[in-house]
């Protein structure tokens, strides 16, 4: 014999299904480059800067979006030269992202059911920043002005299966 309450109680209470996804990963290379004008005056725009001595590499906790490296460790190259700044010699801004779900399933018979299904994407609303402008004759150059992904969003869905 079931007992009704506990038939309830288990409907209501049991069976919760809950998800997470985690997504860590540093920075993307970067490449400094100064394709806004053909210094190198081969009409290709392959010019990159000159480094300086000084480094480009800012503390991350002194990296902001409008200061994301030291600007000052680049300098422009000489006209007919390409300049001595390597390829993918910096590092974009890491990502750190949380995804979540939660999910029952309500049986009434063996061929109907309701589902009920909560999803967040960004649960902890943390930006992730888009790469900084890397054109070194940019007036933005060193800044950030977009995210990766959007700030949180959240969905809710009831599904009926007959």
């Amino acid at each position: 014999m079931v007992d009704i309450p506990n038939r309830f109680l288990n409907a209501l209470v049991g069976g919760w299904q809950l998800g997470s996804i985690l997504t860590y990963q540093t920075g993307f290379p970067i490449t400094i480059n100064s394709n806004a004008r053909d210094t190198s005056n081969i009409g290709a725009g392959f010019d990159r800067p000159n480094a300086t001595g000084v480094s480009p590499v800012l503390p991350r906790g002194q990296q902001t979006t409008e200061h994301f490296f030291n600007t000052a460790g680049f300098s422009a190259q000489v006209f007919g030269t390409f300049g001595n700044v390597g390829r993918n010699t910096m590092i974009g801004p890491r990502i750190l992202d949380v995804d979540a779900s939660l999910i029952k399933d309500f049986h009434f018979s063996e061929q109907k059911m309701l589902q009920f299904r909560w999803e967040t994407f960004n649960a902890t609303n943390h930006p992730n920043w888009g790469n900084p402008d890397t054109n070194f004759y940019s007036a933005g150059f060193g800044s950030i002005g977009s995210t990766r992904v959007a700030m949180r969003q959240m969905q809710f869905a009831l599904k009926i299966i007959f």
